[in-house]
């Protein structure tokens, strides 16, 4: 078996994937308070054409070729969306308060798995999604002034992103990596056009340029999530997404000061431990 596409190695794809998207959301948080939303999105994205040209061109295909249309224009307005509701939240709370939040994506992987990919459901998965969800409670404990308005985005952020992954899982039993890209990319760049055209203004050649690193990042992070779904099912992969905490901790801490306190910590042990029975479920099958 060849080891690049062994379903093991998916994992690390995965991870991979999701601790460059730590890196390229960082930098868009970090550029929020100097330019418009949309226009970020809008920089980042046009960045990202430049290593799916680069790869369309050397497979000498068209990546909008496809029997599956409808399907891949659902799916890439419905991850669009999933973009709009991160940035939102990113604007309103720090990053490690996102992402711990994003994290309940994984056991909402579980129910749309069951809905879409017709997988089965038994008590081990309720007990996944229920310790997922007091881990939530416990991190940002609501009535007691430390829910955020960002983490209504980031939760809404987190369903869309699980039912983006089941699509993607779904959709690449026949859809090559850079076509599922470029429908989503194409519908994302024109809806951050169309919306914030009229707040866009100049950047300066520096920003600029993190900008368009940043897109380039996140494609390359957004094509490991694609492949790593292609070799391994979408609720095992999930559980792997907790390698983003790694990065975002540090650049929270660097750029912003910000130390999760044990609350967020005592939460994400138990949302952990929801995704990690999550995992064990998904890894039991054949």
């Amino acid at each position: 078996m060849n080891f690049l596409a062994n379903s093991s190695f998916g994992y690390l794809f995965f991870i991979c994937g999701v601790c460059l998207y730590a890196v390229s959301d960082a930098i868009m948080k970090y550029f929020m308070p100097v330019y418009d939303v949309n226009q970020v999105i809008f920089m980042r994205t046009l960045a990202r054409f430049v290593p799916l040209l680069g790869v369309m061109f050397s497979k000498r295909k068209n990546p909008f070729k496809t029997e599956k249309m409808s399907e891949n224009l659902f799916r890439a307005v419905l991850a669009s969306l999933g973009t709009y509701a991160f940035m939102c939240a990113y604007g309103h709370a720090n990053m490690t308060d996102v992402v711990v939040v994003s994290y309940t994506s994984a056991v909402f992987v579980i129910p749309f798995s069951i809905m879409i990919l017709k997988e089965k459901f038994n008590v081990q998965n309720a007990m996944a999604i229920l310790c997922s969800f007091f881990g939530v409670l416990l991190a940002f404990r609501p009535g007691n002034g430390v829910f955020q308005y960002g983490i209504i985005f980031a939760i809404i952020g987190a369903m869309i992103s699980a039912i983006n992954l089941v699509l993607i899982r779904k959709l690449s039993y026949t859809e090559d990596e850079i076509t599922i890209m470029f429908y989503h990319q194409s519908v994302l760049l024109v809806m951050s056009f169309v919306i914030g055209a009229s707040t866009f203004h100049m950047a300066n050649h520096a920003d600029m340029i993190i900008l368009l690193l940043g897109g380039i990042v996140g494609a390359i992070a957004q094509y490991c999530i694609i492949h790593a779904l292609k070799l391994s099912t979408s609720s095992g992969l999930a559980a792997a997404s907790y390698a983003m905490l790694v990065p975002v901790t540090i650049i929270d801490y660097y750029l912003y000061n910000k130390t999760p306190d044990c609350y967020i910590v005592g939460g994400l042990l138990l949302i952990l431990m929801g995704n990690l029975k999550a995992f064990s479920i998904q890894s039991q099958l054949k």
